[in-house]
């Protein structure tokens, strides 16, 4: 396992992603995977309070599974627990809850649930553009004084509203935004082609953000729902409506033959190379590790440590 460091304390390059977690993965391949993980050297755990939840302000399945997994390996050190909050509602996605009542409300029942007096990463699951960084700023404070929040963090907010926040936060002595998830993978997507206006993926001028302020970026999707890996195995038809629709396009299936030529010099499986194309970038990088099934944990933190040099990630450019 390949890690960095994040405030004196090492962070696994690749995270393990609870999502679907007692929802669509039972609660027993849950755990199963989760200590396959921490056995491979991980020490990273994504989740957030919607994963898994019926609506706004309820339960979330991920968290209570996880919240369980963590009671009972209380023992386990330096684990880093990420989880998200004040996502929009479902039913309307530029309906924002980033308000006071709906945070505090979220990161209650997320601590609540994982059986704990603080979360290490707390993300804003969505940005609210209408608000300004200062206000977002101000509440996200709240979290960190209360001491219930030791970093904070953004998912699917652009580096432009990063920096801005950063910038405000610096000058008036408050807490920044350490961290950002974001999609990001080897196989091209953009928000049209996944679905939803409010996602954020990587551009190249966001990258350089990234890179120059040395700011982790967690990437969602990394494996781009195993495209490479099923269309190299000749199991194409197996690729779910969902996978087709974000990831088979032309531009995807051009750099197929790249990445089994690739696996096969380098004796590693295509999931590998997927993984290390991004756990090996100059900006600071981590690839979220998410699957139904226990084998394909197995299969990806058994490259962990594989990492390509410029001239390889240049090749699938």
């Amino acid at each position: 396992m390949k890690y960095l460091d994040f405030y004196g304390q090492k962070m696994a390059q690749i995270a393990l992603g609870c999502d679907h977690y007692g929802e669509t993965i039972s609660e027993e391949i849950s755990l199963r995977q989760l200590d396959i993980y921490v056995e491979h050297g991980g020490n990273l755990l994504d989740t957030a309070h919607i994963y898994g939840q019926d609506k706004a302000g309820g339960p979330s399945t991920s968290e209570t599974v996880l919240g369980k997994w963590l009671q009972k390996n209380s023992s386990v050190k330096n684990l880093i627990v990420a989880s998200k909050g004040c996502h929009p509602y479902k039913e309307d996605m530029h309906r924002s809850r980033i308000n006071e009542v709906d945070m505090m409300l979220d990161i209650s029942q997320t601590l609540d649930q994982l059986k704990t007096d603080s979360v290490d990463i707390w993300y804003f699951h969505r940005d609210n553009p209408q608000m300004g960084v200062d206000e977002i700023i101000d509440l996200a404070s709240l979290l960190v004084d209360k001491k219930l929040v030791k970093y904070l963090g953004v998912s699917n907010w652009t580096a432009k509203r990063i920096a801005e926040a950063n910038i405000w936060a610096k000058a008036k002595g408050k807490p920044t935004f350490a961290i950002s998830e974001i999609q990001w993978s080897l196989a091209h997507c953009t928000k049209e082609t996944w679905g939803d206006d409010t996602l954020v993926t990587m551009t190249e001028e966001d990258r350089l953000y990234y890179e120059a302020n040395a700011l982790p970026v967690m990437c969602f999707a990394p494996q781009a729902k195993g495209l490479f890996s099923k269309i190299i195995a000749g199991k194409t038809e197996t690729l779910s409506e969902t996978a087709r629709r974000r990831f088979l396009t032309p531009t995807n299936l051009a750099l197929v033959p790249k990445v089994k030529q690739m696996a096969e010099a380098l004796s590693v499986t295509p999931a590998a190379i997927a993984m290390a194309y991004l756990t090996s970038q100059k900006n600071p990088t981590i690839a979220i590790a998410g699957s139904s099934r226990v084998e394909q944990i197995t299969e990806t933190l058994q490259g962990a440590d594989l990492t390509l040099t410029e001239e390889q990630i240049a090749f699938f450019n």
